[in-house]
């Protein structure tokens, strides 16, 4: 099995666990990161034995989003190749794969870390979550699907107050509004995940797939399309003076 440096991965037959492993950083996404969870769920899908995938990160949140210290450094930002190259494989690879994906969710779930969550199967939240999309904030544009995945999934005025205001969604409001499937107490979290992500894995594997292509092709219609669109509106977007000033000043703090 692959040597990963910046997500642990371990497999328990019929049950791979994938964890992003920066905690130090709020696993903020890297581009090593996007690419190596790409490859652990590339080789998840080519493993007849493995029939689910609980996805978690390591430490006290799920995930801040991308590291914003990776587009500080670039000049210009370059971010259209970003997506297409890591982020928008890493996305439709997951949503085509096979597998049920279980999402465990603690603390900050933050601008593209939604996006990886929203296009697990099912999210499980602990208490101390929080859904939070900043990229107007730091004049960027939604991006890992979540432009798709949120007015789907909690209607179009819900998905605008999220991605224009920035506000955080505790956890119990995210249930509420069906961005997770259960909302457990922080103690319960990783226990409730693997039996639901085991739950998974026992049933008839052919049967979870077809259900799995079903619902897809109900709820994301259009995502390719809507990718593609994301990807053109952010490379605009990150190239602006004023994405510049609001990264400055997001560092500083």
């Amino acid at each position: 099995m692959t040597e990963y440096r910046e997500i642990l991965v371990g497999r328990d037959r019929p049950l791979a666990r994938i964890t992003l492993n920066r905690p130090d950083k709020l696993n903020a996404f890297t581009l090593t990161m996007a690419d190596e969870l790409l490859a652990a769920f590339g080789e998840a899908e080519a493993d007849p034995a493995v029939r689910a995938v609980l996805l978690g990160g390591a430490g006290r949140a799920f995930g801040a989003g991308f590291d914003l210290s990776a587009v500080a450094a670039m000049d210009p930002p370059e971010l259209g190749p970003v997506l297409e190259d890591h982020f928008n494989p890493l996305i439709r690879a997951m949503r085509r794969s096979r597998l049920p994906i279980v999402a465990s969710v603690q603390g900050a779930c933050a601008g593209a870390a939604v996006g990886l969550a929203l296009a697990c199967d099912l999210v499980i939240a602990g208490r101390s979550a929080f859904f939070y999309e900043p990229f107007v904030g730091i004049a960027l544009v939604p991006d890992a699907g979540n432009s798709l995945f949120l007015p789907r999934l909690v209607g179009r005025i819900r998905a605008a107050g999220m991605a224009l205001l920035g506000e955080r969604i505790p956890a119990e409001e995210a249930g509420a509004w069906g961005l997770v499937w259960k909302v457990v107490e922080d103690a319960a979290l990783a226990g409730e995940s693997e039996a639901v992500a085991s739950r998974l894995a026992a049933q008839p594997a052919a049967a979870v797939a077809a259900t799995k292509r079903l619902l897809g092709a109900a709820a994301e219609a259009g995502l390719d399309a809507q990718l593609d669109l994301e990807r053109d509106l952010q490379d605009q977007a990150g190239r602006s003076a004023d994405c510049r000033a609001a990264i400055e000043r997001f560092l500083k703090r």
